[in-house]
């Protein structure tokens, strides 16, 4: 055949091609228009069976495909489009009470407050969570308990020296009360290192020097916060740094490892993998040897330019890209799955489209228009009475998707995954021998209990276990323990001034003869003086012992510890002599 025929041939297949997409994008539209007028009709029934009383006698009726209209309300379409951006930001703040926890019972004429006390994830089970540092004081509503590593979002890489961009971010890292609420529960903290960009990955990964930069800024920022190690998240490596990056992650191990080790500490490094780009890049039998945990990022896979979809598809029909299709990528790769975890959404996205006179969806008209949080979607239409919109369950991917029409012509599809989805999902990392899952990220369901109690059944335990039960059942006793101990020296200074200026106060009010009589007039007043002189004067020789054992190693061997007691009893017998014998001044008295 000539190169012309093969030509044709080939401009013949595109334009098929082409067509069949087109086909594709139409016969999909039809099926979810198909799928709404059968929620009108259900509903209508429903009306029709509610207004003869029939609705009684079928109580256990599935009502998960139910919608009140073809039509969404407009008032809907615009409280998604001007106050979702704005309503996570409004309601991440540290009250105890909020909405998903506080309500009031007409019924009784009582408040309710929903106190929810939570068991321990099993030992052995990974429970990861990003806490990114957007979602400000959210952590003071993170069950912490069923979380087992917590890692703070992030330290940005400066790409040309190794240091950070981010100043703030790092100053909120070295006070941040969630480390001590996360170490309170034996929970591990870890700072995530991020460096996202394949310029900016190629221009860090190229100068080793700015690894050592790297290594000695994160050193006191870990050790100061008593951080157990570092979550490194490099994202859109280029090919060519593949052998680079093990080399990095390897340094950066070794280096961190060595500091924790000279504290008597063991150093824990999670590395990230992507999804779906750039992970053939990550040598994954290199990189396990360094990494103490392997986090898979199973989300943002419908986020770009792709038909509208899960963003944590288990299965996708449109694509080969899904949870099940990454998971087997790199278990085909021999990844240790006893250190590998999957990360899952607790968020979802929202497409913006249109339709056309015939009341087909426009083609190649829906386009993203950002994601959304769970709490947003429970917020704005779960719990969101007035609309009485229900959610479609997309059983092949396993995601929930609201597909909503307004008067307008214009049309929403919010892809979003729940309590149900992911107790499913944590069932397919369970079937397949992980250690666990992840979140991104945590503080998106706003405190919202439902989805941690997901958590708490799929892996937690009632039976808790204490080496020590003093120092770790609540934490606090012993955070305020290393509290004291960390400023030891300021302590003792504060108290030795302290118990000076008692002393010369005292002192100086035993200048007066009527204080001295009141004292010496009765003898319970003197002992009473003496156990008083005892008790400021100990502190005295226990600090003046400590002293000369500084200055003369060997007094102990002459002067015992307990000796101080005595010392101070007879200091204080001596003290109230001398007051009874010596008159500091004659005053005439009245």
């Amino acid at each position: 055949m000539s190169k012309k025929v093969h030509f044709l041939i080939f401009m013949l297949s595109i334009v098929l091609l082409l067509i069949s997409c087109r086909e594709a994008v139409k016969l999909k539209s039809s099926i979810r228009k198909t799928e709404t007028e059968t929620r009108l009709f259900k509903s209508t029934i429903s009306k029709i069976e509610k207004g003869f009383g029939l609705d009684k006698l079928n109580t256990l009726k599935d009502t998960a495909n139910v919608d009140s209209s073809i039509y969404a309300p407009r008032s809907q379409k615009s409280m998604l489009n001007k106050y979702g951006y704005i309503y996570d930001a409004l309601n991440t703040g540290d009250a105890p009470i909020s909405s998903t926890n506080f309500s009031f019972d007409s019924s009784e004429s009582a408040y309710r407050v929903q106190d929810k006390t939570y068991k321990a994830i099993q030992k052995g089970t990974e429970v990861f969570g990003w806490h990114p540092y957007w979602m400000g004081d959210s952590w003071r509503k993170y069950p912490f308990n069923l979380l087992t590593t917590v890692a703070y979002f992030s330290y940005k890489i400066d790409p040309k020296t190794g240091s950070f961009t981010n100043p703030k971010q790092i100053e909120e890292w070295k006070t941040t009360e969630m480390i001590d609420s996360a170490k309170a529960h034996n929970t591990k903290v870890l700072l995530t290192v991020a460096c996202h960009g394949s310029e900016n990955t190629s221009i860090f990964l190229d100068n080793p020097e700015r690894w050592s930069t790297l290594a000695e800024i994160l050193t006191p920022l870990l050790i100061n916060r008593e951080a157990n190690g570092i979550d490194l998240n490099f994202e859109s490596i280029s090919y060519f740094k593949r052998e680079k990056f093990n080399q990095f992650v390897a340094f950066i191990n070794q280096q961190l490892s060595a500091v924790y080790e000279k504290e008597g500490k063991s150093f824990f490094l999670s590395l990230t993998l992507p999804a779906v780009n750039s992970r053939d890049i990550f040598d994954i039998n290199e990189l396990e040897k360094s990494a103490d945990l392997l986090v898979i990022m199973g989300y943002d896979y419908n986020t770009g330019n792709q038909v509208q979809g899960p963003v944590a598809p288990l299965r996708s029909k449109e694509s080969d890209i899904s949870l099940s299709t990454t998971l087997n990528f790199y278990i085909d790769r021999g990844i240790n799955l006893d250190k590998t975890v999957l990360a899952l959404p607790y968020y979802g996205s929202m497409w913006d489209g249109e339709l056309t006179e015939d009341g087909m969806s426009a083609y190649n008209a829906s386009k993203l228009e950002r994601r959304i949080t769970y709490s947003e979607v429970k917020k704005l239409l779960l719990d969101n009475k007035e609309y009485n919109t229900v959610p479609i369950l997309d059983e092949y991917s396993m995601t929930n998707y609201y597909n909503l029409t307004y008067t307008d012509n214009s049309t929403k599809e919010i892809w979003f995954d729940d309590a149900y989805t992911l107790d499913k999902k944590y069932d397919y990392a369970i079937s397949n021998k992980l250690k666990g899952i992840g979140i991104w990220a945590l503080g998106y369901d706003n405190g919202s209990t439902d989805l941690w109690d997901v958590i708490e059944n799929k892996f937690s335990t009632n039976i808790k276990i204490y080496k020590n039960p003093l120092a770790e059942a609540e934490g606090y006793p012993l955070q305020w323990s290393k509290f004291l101990l960390k400023y030891l020296n300021l302590f003792m200074a504060a108290t030795v001034c302290f118990l000076i200026a008692v002393v010369i106060g005292f002192t100086y009010l035993l200048t007066d003869w009527k204080i001295r009589d009141s004292i010496l007039k009765k003898q319970l007043y003197q002992w009473i003086f003496l156990l008083v002189s005892i008790i400021f004067i100990l502190p005295l020789t226990g600090f003046a012992y400590i002293g000369l054992n500084n200055i003369l190693p060997y007094i102990h061997l002459f002067i015992k510890p307990e000796w101080q007691i005595y010392i101070a009893f007879t200091i204080g017998m001596l003290v109230l002599f001398l007051i009874q014998k010596i008159k500091l001044k004659s005053i005439d008295r009245p």
